[in-house]
């Protein structure tokens, strides 16, 4: 494990995914259906093939490859129980999920052909290890497909809010573990393929999504970024309701002061999907 990721900060990312666990699929209009549904494409799962779902989440990678896989299976992982409570109940009959670290994996070496993370490799605990547990468990020639957040694709507004958390956090005396900044890079196209080249991995394809849209005002901006990830959603939630108010009333404000009315509430969520082929 990471020396500088605490059992505290596991489980606050724990809690935050067990929270948000009823509206993941939904979230965005449907942003991470998209995002799997691209990774599955791109990973481009064969007939018989076993799979491995690390970060499985609502099961939305893993019951878009089942059908494909079929005699194959898919076994999906992950450590909250309330995504792993939403994915058994979609229910493929050649998909199994188990709540299990992407850091200590139980299987054999070589059990899997294709091994799948998406949206889950800056979550993980430690990256390093989940991705030489993924190369220990892929056959040889076996594929690893991941997707990954390009932040650095994000808009003016996003940045602008983003900005202002650690204040805002200051000011309401919370104090929360963090990761370190250096994974908000890891969705960038000279970060990704050197982290699989360096566990091992011939890396095959590279390709982006992005996906986006606008909110409507501050409080509906305020719900979709609660959604966002740990730090925004625990900030949000401790907000009272006069403390809410006041915080959208500065997001309108921050908002006019992009000066373009078409920055305003705008938001992008860009993807790197990599590819590499186990050496």
């Amino acid at each position: 494990m990471d020396p500088d990721i605490s059992d505290e900060m596991i489980d606050h990312l724990v809690d935050f995914f067990d929270r948000i666990a009823p509206s993941y699929d939904s979230w965005a209009g449907g942003q991470h259906e998209r995002v799997a549904a691209r990774l599955v494409d791109v990973a481009a799962p064969q007939k018989g093939e076993h799979v491995l779902d690390v970060g499985t989440g609502t099961g939305l990678v893993a019951h878009l490859v089942a059908p494909r896989v079929t005699p194959g299976s898919v076994i999906g992982i992950d450590l909250s129980d309330n995504m792993l409570a939403i994915a058994r109940s979609k229910r493929s009959k050649n998909v199994q999920f188990l709540g299990m670290a992407a850091e200590r994996l139980v299987f054999k070496p070589e059990t899997f052909d294709l091994v799948t993370m998406g949206e889950a490799l800056a979550y993980l605990g430690d990256p390093t290890d989940a991705l030489a547990e993924a190369q220990r468990v892929l056959r040889t020639g076996g594929r690893l497909a991941v997707s990954n957040q390009r932040r650095s694709l994000s808009t003016r507004a996003q940045d602008l809010f983003f900005q202002g958390l650690a204040p805002l956090a200051r000011r309401h005396y919370l104090s929360l573990p963090r990761y370190s900044s250096e994974r908000a890079r890891f969705g960038e196209p000279n970060v990704l393929p050197q982290l699989l080249d360096g566990a091992g991995f011939e890396v095959t394809r590279v390709t982006e999504m992005v996906t986006g849209g606008r909110t409507r005002d501050a409080k509906e901006w305020t719900d979709l970024m609660a959604g966002a990830g740990p730090l925004p959603n625990t900030l949000i939630r401790a907000l009272g309701p006069r403390y809410r108010d006041e915080l959208e009333a500065e997001i309108e404000s921050a908002m006019e002061s992009l000066g373009d009315p078409d920055d305003a509430f705008r938001y992008h969520h860009s993807y790197l999907i990599a590819v590499g082929r186990k050496r």
